[in-house]
């Protein structure tokens, strides 16, 4: 092939490039920016009545921006960008600091600090393909992670995927990512992907009958040197102001492989590697109820579930909530005294360990001059850990009150105050104290453009 020179390189493109003004007409643009206030409280945390009472208080500032170009020849370019910042004050305590081993007192970090430590950088940047004889998109790039095992807001990998909608009523998925990253992967984990191959194929189904809609979801999935495979299942049904769903997840984990993820987290995280062999089989089953009364003009909602699994675990995704259906804020974001945590990767348990849950919840909303939501979540639940003889049950229940407002059509603020209390009891030689509680107040506050 030819190769122009810089200089008529230059001129070539000048000819034929578009004024700012213009270009920037061509280019959609939509994304969001977030602010987050955070404040936990304990008493007794980590059942130590010497535990810190007072946990944290915590400031985040996100926004994304993602341009996606007009489509040319069947192709269209998307690009995002992300700002991220959090401020940890930890009620005026400030950062702990390892040299001196003790709290830093005034100093803290991130926005509001002093010096603005937040990151900035690329979020997606990948090509979209519709070619002109089938209802196909191909994206191929950075981009989201968009299955039901992830957070396809923040999760991402790099790869190609695939949908087609050319049969009525369903959509045929599938997707391969050389290299991904989870946004929870583990809090003290540098921002890294995972170089391991990831696969995986989905159906969605939606059809509305004078019987009523009906919905499903199914999904594979296969990670190299993670998951052998994990199947994802999820079945809805709405009639008038009735809903029903159920879903069921099976993953088996590579036990081999998973040792050495786990290792490669504790070298970043300077605990020393172990070789530990992890249970390889693990499920999730939820069955939700409920009444919708929107169609009755009342701004109102009820659902009532039920979570369990069967298997020796219930570790069954990648992000720690995903499309697992569930109400509540905290009982599952508290690995430390609820040990519950649904990702195949933090959630991993070693051999001789046993985890059977049981869950209940009840959720009911009530809107008010559409802009204003009450609702109340309740979840009580017990998790029977079994390890090498030792029975331990972790009773928990959780009550969380919130409100969303609706500033305008682009602008929500969500407030809730989450009350979470956690009892252990079992023939094991108990610690200090049986019992922790954790109270969290969160605003969180988006605009959408």
């Amino acid at each position: 092939m030819r190769k122009l020179s810089l200089v008529a390189f230059v001129l070539l493109a000048a000819s034929n490039a578009k004024t700012l003004e213009e270009a920037i007409k061509d280019v959609e643009v939509e994304g969001y920016l977030r602010y987050e206030y955070e404040d936990n409280r304990f008493r007794n945390r980590e059942f130590n009545k010497q535990g810190e009472k007072s946990g944290d208080v915590i400031h985040t500032w996100h926004a994304e921006a993602e341009f996606k170009t007009p489509t040319l020849n069947n192709i269209a370019l998307n690009f995002g960008l992300y700002y991220d910042n959090e401020n940890n004050v930890n009620h005026g305590k400030g950062e702990y600091d390892d040299t001196t081993e003790h709290q830093s007192g005034f100093l803290g970090d991130g926005l509001g600090a002093g010096a603005d430590s937040g990151t900035l950088g690329v979020s997606t940047f990948y090509a979209t393909i519709t070619p002109d004889l089938t209802n196909t998109i191909i994206n191929a790039g950075k981009m989201r992670l968009n299955t039901p095992y992830n957070d396809n807001e923040e999760d991402r990998g790099t790869g190609i995927f695939i949908s087609n909608a050319d049969i009525p009523f369903l959509i045929l998925s599938a997707g391969y990512f050389d290299s991904w990253a989870l946004d929870d992967l583990d809090d003290d984990l540098p921002k890294m992907a995972i170089d391991k191959p990831f696969y995986t194929l989905g159906a969605t189904f939606n059809h509305e009958t004078s019987l009523g809609n009906f919905n499903a979801d199914l999904w594979g999935f296969h990670i190299d040197d993670i998951m052998e495979y994990s199947f994802f299942g999820w079945f809805g049904y709405s009639h008038s102001i009735f809903l029903a769903s159920l879903q069921y997840a099976y993953t088996k984990i590579d036990s081999e492989g998973m040792n050495d993820v786990m290792n490669a987290i504790g070298a970043f995280n300077g605990i020393p590697s172990a070789n530990n062999l992890y249970k390889k089989y693990n499920d999730f089953l939820s069955i939700d109820v409920g009444l919708d009364f929107e169609s009755l003009d009342v701004p109102a909602t009820i659902n009532l579930g039920y979570i369990t699994n069967t298997r020796d675990n219930f570790a069954v995704g990648l992000d720690n909530e995903g499309m697992l259906q569930k109400v509540g804020a905290v009982w599952f974001d508290n690995n430390e005294a609820t040990q519950v945590n649904f990702s195949a990767i933090n959630g991993a348990i070693e051999k001789g360990t046993k985890k059977d849950l049981n869950v209940f919840y009840a959720s009911a909303t009530y809107g008010l001059l559409d802009t204003l939501t009450f609702g109340i979540d309740y979840v009580q639940g017990r998790n029977k850990v079994t390890t090498m003889g030792d029975k331990v049950n972790i009773d928990f229940y959780e009550i969380t009150p919130n409100i969303l407002y609706s500033l305008s059509d682009n602008t929500e603020i969500l407030v809730y105050y989450a009350f979470l209390k956690t009892k252990r009891s079992g023939n094991y030689v108990l610690p200090d104290t049986n019992s922790e509680r954790r109270n969290q107040f969160k605003i969180e506050a988006v605009y959408s453009f």
